[in-house]
């Protein structure tokens, strides 16, 4: 009975730790798809920080936006 219980402990770990490397792949997933517009945020936070105007690399940041949502308008639109 003990050695039964015990395998069910294991197959939760197992299944614990599936679900956490699929979260880490969608997170490396998420982090490389928005770097360059992280990358001008930051950069736009640390210019505003040391008292440079940061309005270009915010407007480019903006134009990445919308490029993106623009992009993501395209796709839903062409799946239907």
């Amino acid at each position: 009975m003990m050695k039964l219980l015990r395998n069910k402990k294991g197959q939760g770990m197992s299944e614990y730790l599936i679900i956490l490397a699929l979260v880490a792949i969608a997170t490396i997933g998420a982090v490389i798809f928005f770097a360059d517009n992280v990358r001008d945020q930051i950069s736009n936070l640390a210019m505003e920080i040391a008292g440079d105007t940061g309005a270009v690399t915010l407007d480019t940041a903006h134009q990445a936006g919308a490029q993106l949502s623009g992009d993501m308008a395209t796709f839903v639109d062409s799946d239907e």
